[in-house]
């Protein structure tokens, strides 16, 4: 008999279970896919998820969780964070102000005046985002003194609206200048609307607030976390699927193992991510579920497929960033197969390099449509975003020492359960937040995932996990 358990292959289930465990309740994770954080393909390491990993500076949000959970995985702070390229232009975005400022002026030398004060201004807005998140987890005021606070906030929202003229009137003036922002969206939100929200502030200053690598790859952070949960007394399956779920005071789970045996696991609480692909298990089996209507109203808009490649060193180009958003077209719709997000490994040397390939991965967004998803078209896309990285990386193809096109298909298909899509999502009425509490009509079932919290992107993600876990042991007390 466990306290609880948390049904999820994705980042916030794992913290949600860890959080637990820390918490001291007896947690038990499923993980059905058990992808956590990382895939082998061919015989090369791919990070899942492309995300960039942000919040790990002094008392920022992420970084506090590791603390609060006596992790400590070694990480790196990139310089630039990343990189945005277009067309005729390659920008740095630095994780200093002054010298991201000073390379957006390079490239956009008649609207230096305007850069400059949209980013000032921004940096402020993101501070006051950042606080807000800090103190208050979900997002939404839900007590008096929250609703204190955001009349405080009132004057950053306001002040949100002026940033956003700014930034239409630059972009009004310069197609590439919004080409270049919308593919920071891309990058860095879950959001396809999210440019005008509040907290757009915050993602768009993330290059300055830092992004982070884990040196041994997003596993050895996943590895932490099923530590925490199996050191606490508690257990940790992957690849089980779940088959029933009997709701009551009693919550009671049957799964099956590799091998087709069925076995039943029982606890008093239980947390399931809003990704789970059977999360209708846990509603009346009568009505249709969509995640648009257990967390009204949230819609998927695009789902990520992947390719990944082992590359020669010598098709890096010696300034290339860890992560790379590559637009083909400025004239085209970002979404409109026009967008690829690069992740690569560090690059330190090609003399002293001893591995004969680097992982590559490519990631672009797919409408979630039969059709778009089979295989044939899928390969037919993975072969398209070769072709279209060729002005990026003129000499890819002859480097090329793998390509695994059916196994990225495979695990692209299965990766939803971890990978986070793009989200269209109603904001508040009254404060214009986008956050989705993670209460269920049952009292003794949670939900977690990004969905809930996509206005703070990936700390968003973080965030659920933590609140999920606070509701168990809320309920324990």
């Amino acid at each position: 008999m466990y306290d609880l358990i948390v049904i999820g292959d994705d980042l916030s289930s794992h913290i949600a279970a860890a959080v637990a465990s820390s918490k001291g309740i007896k947690t038990a994770l499923i993980s059905e896919n058990g992808f956590a954080g990382s895939c082998v393909i061919g015989d090369l390491v791919f990070n899942i998820d492309s995300t960039p990993i942000v919040g790990l500076g002094e008392n920022q949000i992420f970084f506090s969780l590791l603390k609060d959970l006596d992790v400590s995985p070694e990480i790196h702070l990139l310089n630039p964070s990343f990189q945005v390229i277009l067309p005729e232009k390659r920008l740095d975005f630095f994780n200093d102000k002054e010298a991201l400022v000073k390379e957006l002026s390079r490239e956009f030398p008649d609207l230096v005046q305007k850069i400059t004060s949209y980013y000032d201004s921004l940096e402020k807005n993101s501070y006051a985002a950042e606080k807000w998140l800090y103190h208050h987890h979900l997002i939404q005021p839900k007590r008096f003194r929250d609703y204190i606070d955001y009349i405080k906030l009132i004057p950053y929202l306001i002040k949100n609206k002026l940033i956003n003229n700014k930034l239409k009137q630059i972009a009004s003036r310069n197609v590439s200048f919004q080409k270049i922002m919308e593919a920071q969206n891309a990058l860095l939100s879950f959001r396809t609307n999210h440019q005008t929200s509040f907290f757009s502030n915050f993602l768009y200053c993330a290059a300055q607030r830092g992004i982070y690598n884990f040196s041994l790859g997003n596993q050895a952070f996943f590895d932490a976390l099923i530590k925490i949960i199996e050191m606490s007394e508690g257990l940790y399956l992957e690849n089980h699927d779940v088959v029933s779920v009997k709701k009551g005071n009693i919550i009671n789970i049957t799964y099956i193992d590799k091998s087709g045996t069925a076995s039943s696991i029982e606890a008093n609480h239980l947390i399931v991510s809003t990704k789970w692909q059977n999360i209708r298990l846990i509603l009346d089996r009568k009505k249709n579920f969509s995640l648009g209507d257990f967390i009204r109203p949230t819609k998927i808009s695009k789902y990520p497929f992947t390719i990944h490649l082992g590359i020669k060193p010598a098709c890096i180009p010696e300034k290339m960033a860890r992560y790379v958003a590559v637009v083909s077209d400025i004239s085209k719709d970002i979404y409109d197969d026009n967008l690829i997000i690069l992740e690569s490994v560090t690059f330190q040397s090609k003399e002293t390099d001893s591995s004969p390939k680097i992982p590559l991965s490519a990631t672009i967004f797919l409408p979630d449509k039969e059709d778009i998803w089979s295989n044939d078209n899928l390969n037919q896309t993975a072969n398209s975003i070769i072709e279209r990285l060729e002005y990026f990386l003129p000499f890819l193809k002859e480097n090329i020492e793998y390509l695994g096109i059916e196994e990225s298909i495979n695990v692209s298909k299965k990766q939803r359960a971890v990978v986070n899509p793009k989200y269209q999502i109603r904001n508040a009425m009254m404060t214009g937040f986008a956050a989705k509490n993670n209460k269920t009509r049952f009292g003794n079932i949670y939900l977690t995932g990004a969905s809930l919290l996509s206005d703070a992107g990936f700390e968003g993600e973080v965030l659920s996990g933590i609140n999920a876990a606070n509701c168990v042991s809320v309920k324990r007390k």
